[in-house]
């Protein structure tokens, strides 16, 4: 397939004799001598290659990594360590098919212009400007991410890790109590972590380490000089940790993993957030990672409390504290093996409110690189069937990335029995070419059928639309049309319909999407309708993907870049994993888009309707999202619900369209309110940048690193009440 005009053409990579199905290229010299030095971010393009598969050799033919899809656009790998050749597998071939070309592009400026004009390619300056900015996306949504941004991280690391300065008197927060079992773990390995706790800033602590009656037959005297408190328990990992839990005594527990070891300043942290926040129930910490050669290699920046992203992969990761009393009640079940403690923390934040649990957003642990969340195998599937077991409902497995080993658990939570109505509003102005594709694709696909259509028609002058309102009504009877001939205003629009609608909850869908497939309507009515303790789902948003394929929305992040925030991870690909795989996983946000966005009844009653007077065009969808949050709602995102939209498209072609004044009073409204600028949102990091949409890691952080639960800052005009009255009735 030729590339399309006026682009780029990579640099080829020669073609090698191979075997049927497994086509074989050669890395130029350059790339081979670059791979000596390390693994290294490698962007490729891929042609008359559907369907396949990439690996990459060694020069004597050993296999080094494999990416089991490779995308029809320009798209990074993590090249590995002495990689020489690079291997597309393809299932199946074609008799009389071209055979499948790879090429190579670098981020080089000179580079790109020189293949540019080699190749006569039209503009060549916006080309190569267009063209890196791709390039530049493709390695930001891959794995290869890390690799990119080491240089940066490296810096970061260099001046904010173990730079906690602050110690709290004895009586001001419980000691920490760290809880290990040590197995079969070499002594040498003990040993780095025991030093690491000897470099505590903070002294308040005891290290409990649990170990076989063997073994402490065998080596006592050398256990005995790792200054840890030994207790007897079986060789069994999960059993050494309960019994090391169950020897704790009044102090704040921390499960303490030997594979990795405590910044300098970890139990300092602990026990500052302790001290500041004397009811809480939970802290977690974020964490690095270290390279086969012991430097820093990445890192963990997460969120404040995420409940759903909890349960899917087991985001709070290898630094958790909690009062040792509510550990041991517990009880940490050993039969689990390596998912046992997921099952403690999910069983503990189940009983206690979000407002009871804290993320410090510090790195206090270093461990080996991983770099998803998520779940090994064996570990899965234990978390699985603790999970099914005490939900009662059925829980699947499913990968996190294409090339990663770790997966995610999924709930199936089922459809309320009577399934709820669902109102589907839909605003709209001619355009009939769209809003069929939007409603003809929602009548034939969805598998979830309690809905009514409530079509608010905003001024349309074409015969072509009004024949498509009678169409409509007569596939789909619960179709009724709202009309609102004034000047446009989306809000105003959405509570029109919302004040017509019959529903027990309310679906906003843009007149451009396209439904393309069953599921997706269930999805989000089931999880909207969730509750339990401290859980209270008010609104759910869908994964929306452009008509190439590429991630139009997968969430909203307050504060991110500029107005009232930004979509994260614009343009990437739709298998991709984001930012430790969050853009296929199910978790809590802030706010979602409007575009597909379902919100409950109960919900709209507590915090009202769209804001139609502050708000007319933008900013309407996210500062009901916000409300929602500050009104006790959560607000949910899943990519199991994926829709295509079409008419954003050109917005990721011209990103630098001008803003309309219009726009930006809007936007100085929402800063009023929400002071976006000045807070960061809980479900991105402070230590990320908020000048890009990719969660690149800053050389410094962007806010403070205090301790902080899941609640939404506000502005100073956030004390003045909504001006419009809501949805009309």
């Amino acid at each position: 397939m030729p590339l399309p005009s006026g682009r780029i053409p990579p640099f080829r990579l020669a073609a090698l004799s191979g075997q049927p199905g497994a086509h074989r290229f050669r890395l130029p010299l350059l790339l081979r001598l670059l791979a000596r030095r390390g693994p290294r971010p490698l962007v490729l393009l891929a042609e008359a290659a559907a369907g396949a598969g990439l690996s990459a050799e060694d020069a004597a033919g050993r296999p080094l990594g494999h990416w089991p899809r490779v995308e029809a656009q320009p798209f990074a790998i993590p090249l590995p360590r002495g990689a020489a050749t690079l291997v597309l597998h393809r299932a199946a071939e074609e008799e009389g098919a071209p055979p499948p070309r790879l090429g190579w592009y670098p981020l080089a400026r000179l580079a790109l212009r020189w293949q540019a004009l080699r190749h006569k390619v039209p503009a060549p300056h916006a080309a190569v400007r267009a063209l890196r900015a791709q390039l530049k996306r493709a390695i930001w949504t891959s794995p290869a991410a890390d690799l990119f941004n080491l240089p940066a991280y490296r810096r970061y690391h260099a001046g904010h890790v173990g730079d906690f300065g602050d110690s709290v008197p004895l009586a001001a927060a419980p000691p920490v109590a760290f809880a290990s079992a040590a197995g079969e773990m070499p002594l040498a390995r003990l040993a780095t972590v025991a030093r690491a706790l000897a470099a505590q800033t903070d002294r308040c602590f005891s290290w409990i380490l649990a170990v076989p009656p063997a073994r402490l037959a065998r080596e006592g005297a050398a256990l005995a000089a790792l200054s840890a408190r030994l207790v007897e328990a079986p060789a069994d990992a999960a059993a050494g940790l309960r019994a090391a839990i169950d020897a704790s005594g009044d102090e704040l527990l921390v499960p303490l993993d030997l594979a990795g070891a405590p910044t300098r300043d970890a139990v300092a942290m602990i026990r500052a957030a302790f001290a500041q926040a004397p009811d809480c129930a939970l802290a977690y910490t974020d964490e690095g990672f270290r390279d086969a050669a012991d430097r820093p290699a990445g890192a963990a920046f997460k969120p404040a409390f995420n409940r759903h992203l909890q349960i899917a992969a087991g985001y709070m990761g290898h630094l958790v504290a909690l009062p040792a009393a509510d550990a041991r009640a517990l009880r940490l079940n050993p039969a689990l093996g390596g998912a046992a403690l997921h099952d403690l923390l999910l069983r503990h934040i189940e009983a206690v409110p979000p407002g009871r649990i804290l993320h410090i957003p510090r790195i206090a642990y270093e461990g080996p690189e991983r770099p998803t969340d998520g779940f090994l195998p064996t570990e899965a599937a234990r978390a699985r069937d603790a999970l099914a077991a005490r939900l009662g409902l059925p829980v699947e497995t499913a990968p996190i990335e294409p090339a990663s080993p770790r997966l995610q658990l999924r709930p199936l939570y089922p459809v309320p029995a009577p399934p709820p109505l669902v109102s589907i509003v839909v605003p709209t102005r001619d355009r009939a070419e769209l809003l069929a594709t939007t409603l003809k694709t929602l009548i034939a696909l969805t598998a979830y059928r309690a809905f009514e259509i409530v079509i608010v028609d905003n001024g349309s002058r074409e015969p072509a639309t009004f024949a498509l309102f009678e169409e409509i009504k007569t596939l789909w009877p619960a179709t009724r049309v709202v009309r609102d001939a004034g000047d446009f205003n989306f809000a105003r629009l959405c509570n029109a319909g919302i004040g017509a609608a019959a529903g027990a909850m309310m679906l906003l869908l843009n007149n451009d999407m396209e439904i393309i497939e069953s599921g997706w309507l269930g999805e989000m009515v089931s999880l909207a309708a969730l509750s339990g303790t401290g859980q209270k789902v008010g609104i759910v948003g869908a994964k929306l993907l452009y008509p190439s394929r590429g991630v139009q929305h997968a969430g909203f992040i307050v504060g991110l870049r500029e107005g009232a925030g930004g979509h994260w991870f614009v343009g990437a690909g739709p298998h991709a994993g984001g930012l430790r795989g969050r853009l296929v996983l199910r978790q809590n946000l802030s706010a979602v888009t409007g575009a597909c966005l379902l919100v409950t009844r109960a919900c709209l009653d507590a915090v009202g309707g769209l804001d139609e007077v502050r708000f007319a065009e933008d900013c309407n969808d996210i500062d009901l999202c916000l409300r929602a949050r500050h009104a006790g709602f959560e607000v949910v995102f899943t990519p199991l619900a994926t829709l295509i939209h079409h008419e954003s498209a050109s917005r990721l072609d011209n990103p630098g369209a001008p803003i309309s004044a219009k726009r930006r009073e809007e936007w100085a409204r929402f800063e009023a309110l929400w002071a976006p600028s000045r807070h960061t949102d809980p479900h991105y990091s402070p230590n990320l940048r908020r000048d890009n949409v990719y969660a690149l890691p800053g050389r410094h952080p962007a806010g403070p690193r205090a301790p902080r639960t899941e609640s939404i800052g506000t502005g100073e005009a956030r004390r003045t009440p909504p001006s419009q009255p809501g949805p009309r009735r």
